[in-house]
């Protein structure tokens, strides 16, 4: 398991060719951008225990390779998320419970592999830098897509810094300098979350 730390902030999209352009990434970046499409589909049973429990699984497809991820209750405050995530690559868009069943969480233990659904699915682009920022390694991340479930659809505009190793504070001074141009909002939202909200409406 790894814990993920990460400060997601939301932008308009007339703000991204500020954001792309930025000489903070000239200055600090030490790879990227990098762009590439991630195409993600969420499963969950059909009275949605998992989302109760605060709990997110996914299978992500990246250049027709997929991989299946957990992850766990965390704590998000003003846009900085503290979590446990587990990830595993997958041989193809088909969940596999033997990897999660080491690591599913006691309050989920009698749900089963076919009480597991696809529930909603999320389709964007990533423009991705890798940055230095003073010895700390933050991995910054640029998403525009869609948040999809049925025919209800939610716009994703956000840019996520993602703890790599070195000092937490450093992904606040990071949206801090950026943020002088651009206008960025911390979001507490996760995609996960935005889907769930999509299937209320529907319901």
């Amino acid at each position: 398991m790894s814990f993920e730390t990460e400060l997601k902030l939301s932008l308009s999209e007339n703000s991204v060719p500020q954001l792309k352009t930025h000489p903070f990434w000239k200055k600090f970046a030490v790879e990227g951008p990098k762009t590439f499409h991630l195409g993600n589909v969420y499963y969950d049973t059909a009275d949605r225990a998992l989302n109760q429990a605060k709990v997110a699984l996914r299978i992500r497809e990246k250049n027709g390779v997929y991989f299946q991820t957990l992850k766990t209750k965390g704590e998000s405050i003003n846009g900085l998320t503290r979590r446990g995530e587990w990830e595993w690559s997958i041989s193809g868009n088909q969940l596999d419970f033997s990897r999660l069943s080491k690591v599913w969480p006691e309050s989920l233990q009698t749900i089963s592999a076919e009480q597991l659904q696809p529930l909603f699915a999320t389709d964007f682009d990533r423009t991705l830098w890798l940055v230095d920022y003073n010895g700390t390694k933050v991995e910054a991340a640029l998403d525009q897509g869609l948040v999809k479930s049925g025919d209800a659809r939610s716009l994703i505009c956000e840019l996520e810094l993602e703890l790599i190793d070195g000092d937490e504070a450093v992904l606040q001074q990071i949206a801090d300098e950026l943020g002088q141009d651009v206008d960025l909002t911390p979001s507490d939202k996760s995609k996960a979350e935005r889907g769930f909200e999509l299937l209320l409406m529907r319901d």
